[in-house]
């Protein structure tokens, strides 16, 4: 039960990151609540009238993301959020759900995002997706 509270805590705090840095932008966020939803926050960006769905897949130190790529929705932003410790600043890596599918050979590990275990890696991200928030913006 201690592990899946603490994951459940580091999910909620990803959402809370990743939303009070879309508020900085200017854009309204709403977060979903609930255990087992696809869609953790809608953010609205007033200038462009347009509504984003976002999935934040959080985790609070260096990792693999799980997340099997069956479940990768192409029309949602994702924002993969390393908590790191606390007093030191969290990293974003934000990508679209067809990003994702198209780059899955590169972005799983053993390139294959359906297996049981499939998992994003951290260094691609890293290489490509950090702090991409231009993406809400194009």
């Amino acid at each position: 039960m201690a592990m899946r509270l603490d994951s459940q805590k580091s999910g909620l705090a990803g959402e809370f990151f990743v939303a009070a840095e879309l508020l900085k932008r200017e854009f309204q966020v709403s977060l979903t609540l609930g255990n087992a939803k696809s869609i953790d926050l809608c953010a609205f960006c007033e200038k462009k009238k347009k509504t984003y769905n976002i999935q934040v897949k959080t985790l609070r130190k260096s990792n693999c993301f799980p997340l099997q790529i069956q479940n990768v929705i192409p029309d949602h932003t994702y924002a993969f959020v390393l908590l790191n410790r606390p007093g030191d600043a969290p990293e974003y890596f934000i990508l679209s759900g067809q990003e994702i599918i198209a780059n899955e050979k590169a972005l799983y590990c053993n390139g294959n995002g359906r297996e049981d275990r499939a998992a994003v890696k951290i260094g691609p991200l890293r290489k490509h997706y950090q702090d991409r928030w231009e993406l809400f913006e194009s």
